[in-house]
């Protein structure tokens, strides 16, 4: 018997919407004693995967903020830590002597502005990589910012004096041709 007189003999079984009864109960009863060895292990090894992953989040978490409160010199060696005080009572006594609130948002020192931020930002990228750097190019890093950072406020400083020199000039300019 060939497949075509077969197909033709039972075509009335397979004409039907769905299955008979009687193979629904052998694929019941086949299902149900069919039993799945692993199910209790995969639980188990889920919740030990949750777990791990949860604690190696957390130690990421406490890593990075104490990369975060590690990031100065002064934590790398007590002479790194008074040239660190030296550097920031430079940057203090600069900024003391410019009015930075009023100046910040001139346009005319924008781009001052722009650069220290710039900087700002690249300096608390390395801070935050300070795992991932060895301690020599941390402190080559740290103190380069800090160096650019006080020729900038020098440069903004100079360029407020210049700015003020430029309008008594103008006024001076203005009082001479209105005698």
């Amino acid at each position: 018997m060939n497949i075509e007189e077969l197909i033709k003999k039972r075509i009335d079984q397979l004409d039907r919407d769905s299955p008979s009864p009687e193979l629904w109960d052998a694929i019941k009863k086949d299902w149900k004693s069919e039993k799945r060895p692993f199910s209790g292990a995969w639980k188990v090894a889920a919740v030990i995967f949750i777990t791990i992953s949860a604690g190696l989040l957390l130690h990421n978490i406490s890593l990075q903020n104490k990369v975060e409160e590690l990031a100065s010199l002064g934590d790398i060696s007590e002479e790194y830590r008074e040239m660190e005080n030296q550097y920031l009572a430079q940057i203090n006594e600069i900024e003391s002597k410019i009015p930075i609130k009023e100046v910040r948002n001139s346009s005319d020192f924008e781009w001052i502005f722009q650069e220290m931020n710039t900087l700002d930002e690249v300096n608390m990228l390395y801070r935050k990589d300070i795992g991932m750097i060895n301690k020599d190019q941390l402190v080559n890093v740290l103190i380069d910012h800090y160096e650019k950072k006080i020729r900038l406020l020098r440069k903004l400083e100079l360029e407020i004096e210049r700015s003020k020199k430029i309008e008594k000039n103008e006024t001076d300019n203005t009082d001479h041709i209105s005698i």
